[in-house]
C-alpha cells in the first residue's frame, strides 16, 4: 500500500472512530451498538456487491473468451488482490469459517 493510501485509510479509521464516539457520546452504548452494526451492514453489503460484479466480469470474460488472455486474467486478478487488501471482498475460505 502506498503511503498516500496509508494516509488516506489513517484518516478514514480517525473519521470512523470519531463518528462511533460521537453517538456513544450522545446517545449511549445502544448509540455506539447501532453505529458499529450499521457499519459492519454497509461493509457487507459492498463486499457483497462487488463480488456480485466480480461474478458479472468473469460471464462476459468467458462469453467474449477473454478469459484465455493472459493479460486481462491477471488484470482481472490484480483488482481481485486489491480489493483483498482492502478489505472489500472476502476470501471464500475466510466466510466459511463464519
Amino acid at each position: 500500500m502506498s503511503e498516500e493510501q496509508e494516509e488516506k485509510k489513517n484518516i478514514l479509521d480517525q473519521l470512523n472512530n470519531a463518528v462511533v464516539n460521537l453517538a456513544e457520546n450522545i446517545f449511549g452504548e445502544q448509540g455506539k451498538e447501532f453505529i458499529e452494526d450499521t457499519q459492519e451492514k454497509v461493509k457487507d453489503f459492498s463486499s457483497q456487491s462487488i463480488k456480485k460484479f466480480l461474478e458479472f466480469s468473469d460471464s462476459v470474460l468467458e462469453s467474449l473468451k477473454l478469459n484465455e488472455n493472459e493479460q486481462v486474467i491477471k488484470a482481472r486478478d490484480s483488482v481481485e488482490d486489491l480489493l483483498k487488501q482492502a478489505g472489500l471482498l472476502k476470501d471464500e475460505l475466510e466466510e466459511e469459517e463464519f
